[in-house]
């Protein structure tokens, strides 16, 4: 993240992800540039510490990178959700489409049970297929999901659409479903225990920090009495 961070690479796609325009997101870096600089001048004014203004490039380089931080950090949150509503939605549709028989009626049922943001990409998808049953449309859906297995999914649910359901079909990508959840689960859990294990570590520095504080300072006091003890006792 720092590396694209410094280089921008991804900028174009994510402006385009998010359906920004790119002249109002370039004001936006200048007047976010222009206020952290402004800022970080009014603090050296009130310390009276005129040799910090050497720092004024930095700010203003803070500043202008805070825009794409905040985008990055938006695109990182939304992948991660989307990562795990995803096996979610194809439980919803594989549940579903026995009884309908048809992806685009199913999709529209399965679009009740799929939550934000992911929804509001399956509607465009919907909205896609009423006009016209495009193979780009259920890929395009995959690119939003950015995972290989969703190219493999939304092309088998493409499939689907085109040549009918099967069971045998039907019974293959269950088992591709259920095994992809599981996978999310574990992923979940895993994230989860590396986070209870960064927190945890804070409290252990802490008590470290205390123990080791309490000990110096009982050291401190006992070298003062022998010092004291030494510097008394006769020549």
């Amino acid at each position: 993240m720092f590396n694209e961070l410094l280089k921008e690479r991804l900028l174009d796609a994510h402006l385009e992800f998010f359906g920004k325009d790119k002249k109002k997101f370039l004001i936006h870096r200048i007047l976010y540039a222009v206020v952290v600089t402004m800022l970080y001048t009014m603090i050296i004014m009130v310390i009276k510490k005129p040799i910090l203004l050497i720092g004024l490039p930095a700010g203003f380089y803070l500043g202008w990178k805070f825009s794409y931080i905040k985008l990055l950090a938006t695109k990182k949150n939304i992948d991660v959700k989307n990562s795990f509503l995803f096996p979610q939605f194809l439980q919803s549709f594989i549940a579903l489409l026995p009884s309908s028989g048809n992806v685009y009626q199913t999709l529209k049922v399965a679009l009740k049970y799929t939550p934000d943001p992911l929804d509001k990409e399956l509607i465009k998808l919907i909205q896609k297929i009423e006009n016209g049953n495009d193979r780009n449309a259920y890929l395009e859906f995959a690119d939003y999901i950015g995972s290989s297995e969703a190219y493999m999914v939304m092309n088998m649910i493409y499939q689907f659409s085109e040549q009918g359901v099967e069971k045998e079909s039907i019974q293959e990508l269950e088992r591709y479903i259920q095994n992809l959840q599981e996978n999310k689960v574990d992923e979940l859990i895993q994230h989860k225990m590396n986070a209870s294990d960064k927190f945890g570590l804070f409290p252990i520095l802490i008590s470290l920090f205390l123990v080791g504080g309490f000990a110096g300072v009982i050291f401190l006091h006992y070298m003062t009495n022998v010092t004291d003890a030494l510097n008394t006792m006769p020549k």
